[in-house]
Formats: C-alpha cells, sequence, structure tokens
C-alpha cells in the first residue's frame, strides 16, 4: 500500500500530543497535567501563607517555581513549534510504501526501508497515526487527513498484525 501525504505544524502539534499522552517515560506524561497542577496548589498554598502571614520577598524563589511548573505546557507547545520548523526532512511531500516486511518512509531529503521488527508499537487517534521505532523516542508520524477510509482501515490492519497491542 502506498501513502502519500504532507505533515502540517497542525499534524506536527497533535502527533506530538498523542506522543505525550502515551510516553513511555513517566515524567514526560506528568508534563501534561500533574505538574502544572502541583504548580497550581503551590501558588495557592503561597498565595494563603501571603496573606495570612504577610509578604516576605523568600517566597520568590517558591513562587517562581510553582510558575514554572504552571507554564510547562506552555513551554513545551513552544518547543515543539521550533522543532517542527527546524526539522526538513518532515517538510514537503513525503510517503510511506507498507509492505509485508517492511515500511519504506521517502521525502525531499531520505528515503529508508525499516523492517517491521525494528518497531516497538503504533498509537492512533482521530488525527493520526504515530509508530515508534525500538528505540522509543523515534516515531514517524502518518496524518489521516491525508488518507483515504480504506487506507485507514489498511493501515490500522497492518499496525495491528505487525506490532503488539497498545497496551
Amino acid at each position: 500500500m502506498h501513502i502519500e501525504y504532507e505533515i502540517s505544524e497542525q499534524d506536527f502539534m497533535n502527533a506530538q500530543r498523542l506522543a505525550i499522552k502515551n510516553s513511555p517515560v513517566l515524567l514526560v506524561r506528568l508534563t501534561r497535567w500533574v505538574m502544572p497542577a502541583f504548580g497550581l496548589a503551590g501558588l495557592v498554598f503561597i498565595a494563603n501563607a501571603t496573606i495570612q502571614q504577610g509578604f516576605s520577598w523568600r517566597v520568590i524563589p517558591a513562587l517562581a517555581f510553582c510558575l514554572l511548573l504552571i507554564s510547562l505546557p506552555l513551554l513545551s507547545k513552544r518547543t515543539q513549534k521550533k522543532l517542527y520548523i527546524n526539522t526538513s526532512s518532515i517538510h514537503g511531500k513525503l510517503s510511506v510504501e507498507v509492505e509485508e516486511d517492511s515500511l519504506a518512509f521517502t521525502g525531499p531529503t531520505f528515503s529508508s526501508k525499516v523492517d517491521w521488527s525494528n518497531f516497538w508499537k503504533a498509537f492512533e487517534d482521530e488525527q493520526s497515526f504515530l509508530i515508534y521505532q525500538q528505540n522509543r523516542q523515534v516515531f514517524n508520524i502518518i496524518p489521516k487527513r491525508s488518507l483515504s477510509t480504506q487506507q485507514v482501515s489498511e493501515l490500522r490492519e497492518y499496525l495491528a498484525r505487525k506490532l503488539p497491542s497498545k497496551s
């Protein structure tokens, strides 16, 4: 099966969100909600202490730390946008050839053929497929908006057959 696609900035951002949500690294998953929640709780605690005991310059470092925790999702989003802009290999027309023994990716600056055994897992949401390679930090993005309904079904079937379930 041959698939041609382009990865827009929004496709990249959606894929990054899916990757963070399903990351094998706990700390990465925590940056979405838990750390900002701790930052907000700390901010409430500091505000309460300041109201009860009065302002002290010693709360400034704690306040800065709480604000950093709260801003992690925004900082992450900014970093992802810069990564998209600076990664030339995902710009332009891309294609993937899905075969029984491998996936062959091609783009304006690269061409690679990777055996199925070099992939770890695949994740899917409404916008895209993510196919993780064995090192669990590199993944390939295939946006669904570029696929026909038949291609989505075929790719889903290949992934289910060739890769472990999404547990």
